[in-house]
Formats: structure tokens, sequence, C-alpha cells
């Protein structure tokens, strides 16, 4: 099997897991950028400057810009003062997505038990070493 065929499988096994142990997605009418920008936020240890974000995401500034006006207006993230720099912002998440993304770890953990019931220990920490290779 290829390896597309196989990350899509992958992204198959993902979406079940997904439709039978999540009630409901409160995050789901999000578009991809969307939620991927929130990601990129959710994934820094503390409120993001707009310019690490728009460096982040590699997009351009104003479009980081209008991304976080839009989510903010969703009232999804909020922007807060930079103490180093008082022309710059930070970003951070508010409690409205704060909480549907914590529970997504809940659904990646049942993904890896099901890809770790498959394999045996050497072969799960193999696997989870390739892929931290393949994604760095």
């Amino acid at each position: 099997m290829s390896i597309e065929a196989s990350i899509e499988k992958l992204e198959r096994l993902t979406s079940r897991v997904w439709r039978t142990n999540s009630k409901e997605d409160p995050l789901g009418h999000l578009s991809f950028n969307e939620y991927d920008y929130l990601k990129a936020i959710q994934s820094s240890a503390e409120p993001i400057r707009l310019t690490d974000l728009a460096t982040e995401l590699e997009v351009s500034k104003p479009s980081a810009t209008n991304m976080v006006k839009r989510l903010e207006r969703k009232g999804l993230v909020e922007r807060i003062a930079c103490l180093e720099d008082a022309r710059s912002k930070r970003v951070r998440l508010t409690e409205k997505s704060r909480v549907p993304l914590s529970s997504e770890a809940h659904i990646y953990a049942i993904v890896a038990t099901k890809l770790r019931a498959k394999l045996d220990e050497s072969e799960s920490d193999q696997l989870n070493q390739l892929l931290r290779k393949a994604l760095s």
C-alpha cells in the first residue's frame, strides 16, 4: 500500500472516531483555515504575537490580522496588549474555543489507542519517531 493510501486510511479512521465519540462538534462550522489558526494559537505556550502567528502559518501579517478579527467576532479569540511592545498585540483563545479544542485530545487518544493495538511497543515507538521526523 502506498503512503498516500495509508494517510487516507488514517484520515478515515480519525473521521470514524470523531463521528462515534463526539456528541456534537461545536467548532464544526469553522473553515479549515479558521480551525488551523485556532490550533496554532492553542499550540503557543503563551498568547502569540500576530507577527509570530503569521510566520507560523506562513501567511502575510494582513492576512493573519483579518483572520484574527474574524475569529474575534465569533468570540473564539481575543487580542490583548503586548507588554514588550505597545504597538503589538497578542492573541489567545477564549473559553468558547478552549474547551472544545481541549476535548479533541480525547479523540486523538482513541485513534492512538486503536493504532497501538495493532503494533507491539517497539513498532509503536518507531511509528512515533518516524511521524515526528516526517512532520518536523
